[in-house]
């Protein structure tokens, strides 16, 4: 340890009694480091002078030992999301619950009777596109003015609700699959899954989005309609509408390509979030109320 670091510990009284002792030996005949001591120790009491002006909280002490226990963001973050799920799921309507599994063991046994997978395929996003725009709107809350007068931003309201909803319809459907392993083989469950779960994710993120802008009649319509154009045959239009064949093969092949209607889907998703809190939807839901 060379003087000048020996000087810094001695200021600071950070050295042992032989080293202390030695450096003052060495202080004695130094008069650089004599000089340098003044300085050092002059920064020392204006240290001390300044710490001394500022009083310690009274509390410093309970709120440091909060801060060390207190959950973390993640933590805190979790519990809130868990709470606004259960408190959505209590004002979301009842029947909407009920109303899906029925319909759903429905058109399972349909498909069942007729051994065609393509009834559960068909018939899935029409449920699940059914019941997402029912979830948001004082035309379907009970309890509008009160959820809406909360601090919670409308959005996190309609994702809690999405997410409820979209879960217990994804549940519905899986069921409903293997449910369908008693005329398939079961090598065909990850094929069957995807050819429902695919478009039941565009097709409600289509509704939800214009229930939101238009309401939900004229929502489902929409929808419906565009969901049941890809089964329409050319044969029935007569052979004046030829041309439309390429149109409408591309149309059929969007609702078969899963990673468009999943990309497509999940854009639709983050635009009725953004269109929860805008001025034309507050608008519509202040004319319903």
């Amino acid at each position: 340890m060379n003087h000048e670091e020996q000087l810094i510990r001695y200021a600071a009284n950070q050295l042992s009694e032989n080293e202390r002792a030695e450096f003052e030996q060495h202080l004695a005949n130094c008069a650089d480091c004599q000089t340098d001591l003044l300085l050092w120790k002059s920064v020392a009491d204006e240290i001390h002078a300044s710490n001394a002006t500022v009083p310690a909280p009274v509390h410093l002490a309970d709120s440091a030992l909060e801060a060390i226990h207190a959950p973390s963001k993640l933590t805190r973050a979790f519990k809130s999301m868990t709470q606004l799920l259960r408190m959505q799921l209590l004002l979301i309507h009842n029947e909407l619950w009920v109303g899906s599994a029925a319909l759903m063991f429905i058109f399972l046994a349909m498909a069942l009777l007729v051994a065609r997978v393509e009834v559960l395929h068909f018939f899935v996003p029409i449920v699940a596109a059914g019941t997402v725009t029912l979830i948001y709107g004082s035309e379907h809350d009970p309890a509008a003015e009160l959820t809406f007068a909360t601090p919670i931003s409308p959005w996190k309201i309609l994702l809690a609700r999405l997410t409820l909803v979209s879960a217990y319809n994804v549940f519905l459907a899986l069921c409903a699959t293997v449910g369908l392993l008693l005329i398939l083989p079961p090598q065909a469950l990850g094929e069957l899954i995807l050819g429902w779960l695919a478009p039941m994710t565009f097709l409600s993120a289509l509704a939800l989005l214009l229930s939101l802008w238009i309401g939900t009649s004229n929502a489902l319509f929409i929808s419906y309609t565009l969901w049941a154009a890809q089964y329409l045959a050319l044969t029935s239009v007569g052979e004046w509408f030829a041309f439309l064949a390429p149109w409408l093969e591309s149309y059929r092949q969007f609702w078969n390509d899963p990673a468009l209607l999943f990309i497509f889907g999940f854009a639709l998703v983050l635009f009725a979030l953004w269109s929860a809190g805008r001025e034309q939807v507050q608008w519509r839901r202040t004319i319903a109320l």
